[in-house]
């Protein structure tokens, strides 16, 4: 079962636990959560629940039909949303300033970076099998008169995924996708309304799609599942396994199928990361901006490419707030947007907390360690998986849990984190916190 704190569609920040009433109420579902702990929270789906759900959306979007949809490759999504000149090959290879001067000023937004979020991290940087995550963002906006546009569908958001050795360039023409993720963003007078938000829609937020990779043999046609590791260290092997549309989506975008949230692009996280586990990224100044050329934010080609950053995560706040406004993205996405207003440099994790008071505060040198430790081990998936390790109320709300799940007994399917080992003196850390 779930805990008391948490619910199928808002996962949001919660008030100061103030009086005694509130207390008591606390302390009654930490005992409960502590009783009956929820499985790990990034559901695997099925191969027949993807193919229905494929098939559903064909028909509610007009996108393909049922029986064909399968057979539908990025050529197609590009002609769904009138961009008829693009084509699978020019949306994964073109570099972003051809990419983007497709259509108007504005109707393609492509982005390159360095993606921790899909970087294997059960390997480590001298492993011969460790591979650094790129991924290439491109956003189209549907078109006037577009078959998208007449379903209501506002633009779609494409991830291309790419891995390469630590001295391989990224984003080269042999560094094909290994997977492609798709978000097509709904019209927002067409969604579904919250209580108390205007509107009549009856459409989700999200509609989600998956290609697989094109070869000289295969176009790249419809996928059914990511092939990721976020449960790595419980793995054998590669440390993979398939996450099937749409469950595996929705986890990680809000962990509501109706609303569903475009999350933001953490860049501050990348940097982040530079200092605990890709020393040697660090090290080799390899642009984690790839478009930037450099990491040096008074560049202008790094502000160039930040500005496309800002633009999307500007985007990405707006949906994450009609969406779901209360979920910890929608404070995160907010939060990005105001610290980086005038801000190019990144900007250490305990200047990023969210949530009610009280927050993780700066002048405690522990609590700032606690942190940087689940900014680097738990927020891969706690940054939108049911709540942010940024939002300290939120994770204090959860510690009996946390502490089942930190036991270094734990089963697999509890234990935390399910990606990677984690050291002892960091358990330890955590432990002391939220089990004083």
């Amino acid at each position: 079962m779930r805990s008391c704190f948490t619910s199928n569609s808002n996962f949001g920040p919660k008030p100061a636990l103030i009086g005694h009433f509130r207390q008591g109420l606390a302390t009654a579902c930490v005992l409960l959560a502590a009783a009956s702990p929820a499985r790990a929270d990034v559901p695997s789906g099925s191969l027949a629940e993807a193919k229905d759900y494929f098939e559903k959306l064909s028909t509610t979007l007009q996108y393909s039909t049922p029986e064909k949809i399968g057979d539908t490759t990025l050529t197609d999504l590009a002609t769904y949303l009138g961009h008829k000149t693009l084509t699978a090959e020019k949306l994964e290879f073109d570099p972003p300033e051809k990419l983007m001067a497709n259509g108007a000023a504005g109707d393609v937004l492509v982005s390159r970076f360095f993606a921790p979020k899909i970087t294997n991290v059960k390997f480590k940087e001298d492993d011969p099998a460790f591979r650094l995550g790129w991924r290439k963002l491109v956003r189209l906006k549907a078109q006037a008169a577009s078959a998208a546009q007449a379903n209501h569908i506002a633009a779609a958001v494409i991830l291309f995924n790419t891995f390469t050795a630590p001295k391989e360039e990224p984003f080269g023409p042999a560094n094909s996708s290994v997977n492609t993720q798709v978000m097509l963003l709904t019209d927002p007078a067409f969604i579904r309304p919250l209580a108390g938000q205007p509107g009549d829609g009856k459409m989700d937020s999200v509609y989600w799609l998956d290609y697989l990779t094109a070869t000289a043999t295969s176009p790249g046609k419809l996928g059914y599942a990511l092939n990721a590791s976020f449960d790595a260290n419980d793995l054998p092997g590669t440390g993979t396994k398939d996450y099937f549309v749409p469950h595996g989506c929705v986890a990680c975008h809000g962990n509501n199928m109706q609303r569903s949230l475009l999350n933001f692009l953490d860049m501050d996280h990348w940097f982040d990361r530079l200092n605990n586990d890709f020393p040697k990224l660090k090290a080799s100044n390899l642009a984690l901006l790839y478009d930037a050329g450099t990491n040096d934010p008074a560049a202008p080609k790094f502000r160039a490419a930040f500005d496309l950053i800002r633009t999307f995560n500007e985007e990405a706040d707006k949906h994450a707030h009609r969406a779901q406004p209360k979920h910890d993205e929608s404070l995160a996405a907010a939060k990005w947007l105001e610290i980086h207003k005038d801000n190019y440099a990144p900007v250490p994790p305990i200047q990023r907390t969210i949530g009610a008071a009280p927050q993780w505060p700066a002048d405690n040198a522990k609590e700032v360690a606690v942190l940087e430790t689940t900014n680097q081990y738990c927020y891969r998936c706690h940054g939108t998986v049911k709540f942010s390790v940024f939002n300290k109320q939120s994770a204090w709300e959860r510690r009996a849990n946390i502490v089942q799940r930190l036991a270094p007994n734990a089963e697999v399917g509890l234990k935390m984190p399910p990606d990677r080992d984690l050291p002892a003196d960091k358990r330890e850390q955590l432990l002391k916190f939220f089990n004083p």
